[in-house]
């Protein structure tokens, strides 16, 4: 069952002094979802993106990735990816050099070299990059370094993939681009979750998570978001939410039918699993 929901959260806090930058935020998230966590700047997207893959620890509440606690880094190492929102490739390399070196870094040192190289071009092939893997990383464009970037974590084939605003500063074509190959990512047996303030392709998402000055003020289907907060599209849901009380969203979203529908009764699993 635990296999199921390979990402259940209990009650996370995170603090920074007494400023709670998350509060209180339980969910669990399904095998194969491509989830979008929005909000505004300096919601808290980015603190709970990190406490939910382990590398940031909550002051209070709990994580489990796939059955294993969120603060056993060791455990985790080979089960999730991780790509922030700065580059984490060395820019002086060609992209198949950068996808080689990473491969030899993170995979058993015994891996034949032909494995190593059938898995760069695996990689090249799925990110549509084999027309540039002979330019170096300074040469690509923005678009092309985010794929780079993104394929270096996909190397080591992470069952739990999590992207930093993956799409910022992409032109909207390149970012519905990459929306599509992340929604195909997460196809392919792996849950996708990923923070985001570009509204264009919200669409593409199977389930939405809002935070608002650190609390949980929607969790559902992307489809019933603009419904729920009775907007006519998302631009018009941050205008209306930015201005209000995050602690009586949170509350009226508890109180409301979609939360029964969708996230009472994962939560309601999760409690028994945990």
């Amino acid at each position: 069952m635990l296999r199921n929901y390979p990402v259940i959260a209990k009650n996370l806090t995170y603090k920074a002094g007494f400023k709670k930058i998350i509060d209180n935020i339980s969910l669990a998230f399904k095998k194969n979802e491509f989830v979008g966590v929005i909000g505004g700047s300096g919601s808290g997207k980015t603190t709970l993106l990190t406490c939910l893959n382990g590398f940031r620890q909550p002051d209070k509440g709990s994580v489990l990735l796939n059955g294993i606690p969120g603060d056993q880094r060791d455990r985790l190492r080979r089960l999730i990816g991780y790509v922030p929102q700065d580059d984490i490739v060395h820019k002086t390399l060609t992209v198949e050099r950068a996808l080689y070196y990473s491969c030899r870094l993170r995979m058993d040192p015994a891996t034949s070299e032909k494995k190593i190289k059938y898995q760069v071009a695996k990689i090249l092939r799925q990110l549509k990059m084999e027309a540039h893997k002979k330019k170096k990383i300074a040469s690509l464009s923005g678009g092309q370094r985010k794929r780079v970037n993104i394929g270096v974590e996909l190397l080591h084939s992470p069952q739990l993939f999590f992207l930093d605003e993956p799409t910022s500063g992409l032109d909207p074509g390149l970012e519905r681009q990459l929306m599509r190959l992340l929604a195909s990512l997460a196809n392919e047996n792996r849950l996708i979750v990923l923070t985001t303030h570009l509204m264009q392709n919200v669409d593409m998402f199977d389930i939405l998570v809002f935070i608002h000055k650190g609390m949980m003020v929607y969790f559902g289907p992307s489809s019933e978001c603009v419904n729920y907060f009775k907007v006519k599209d998302m631009i018009d849901l941050f205008e209306k939410i930015t201005p209000q009380d995050p602690q009586k969203l949170s509350i009226d979203f508890m109180y409301s039918p979609l939360y029964q529908r969708f996230l009472a009764p994962r939560l309601n699993i999760a409690r028994h699993l945990v």
